[in-house]
């Protein structure tokens, strides 16, 4: 009697056990970048045991209420990443993300993050050619200054 009630809890806990090695996926980070006039997110996805049976099958990107699925094919790492094409951004939107297990459901969404209208490199690009620009211009302001203080004396 006690061992049948034994191998009956065995039999429950070891189903637990089992349950709870499963796990809803989680953001671990969305990255924006530029390509060209397009901005694209680098979305940071972990998953534990993935197999071919056991899978992130989407993600969605949540950007100002908008919500774009991404779906996906079956994964064999933990940790991948998943790239969105915002298309050209305009103003500074808010972004955030969330994946599915195709067992177990959607994990929560991610922090939310601003993506500029510009990335830094191509604001520091504009912001060296207007320097060289402004040195320029001064240069050839005092050039033609003192070509002008030439000719009156």
């Amino acid at each position: 009697m006690y061992i049948a009630l034994f191998l009956i809890y065995t039999t429950i806990t070891s189903f637990q056990i089992q349950h709870v090695l499963a796990d809803v996926p989680s953001i671990l980070g969305v990255e924006p970048w530029t390509s060209g006039t397009a901005t694209v997110l680098n979305i940071t996805v972990r998953h534990s045991f993935p197999t071919s049976s056991h899978y992130v099958d989407k993600v969605e990107v949540e950007t100002d209420e908008n919500v774009i699925g991404v779906d996906l094919t079956p994964q064999s790492t933990v940790t991948f990443v998943v790239q969105h094409n915002m298309g050209e951004v305009a103003d500074t939107p808010t972004v955030e993300a969330r994946a599915r297990c195709n067992l177990h459901g959607w994990s929560s969404w991610s922090e939310p993050i601003e993506v500029p209208e510009f990335s830094t490199i191509a604001l520091l690009l504009i912001l060296i050619t207007i320097s060289i620009a402004v040195i320029f211009l001064r240069k050839k302001a005092q050039s033609y200054k003192y070509e002008k203080n030439l000719k009156i004396a």
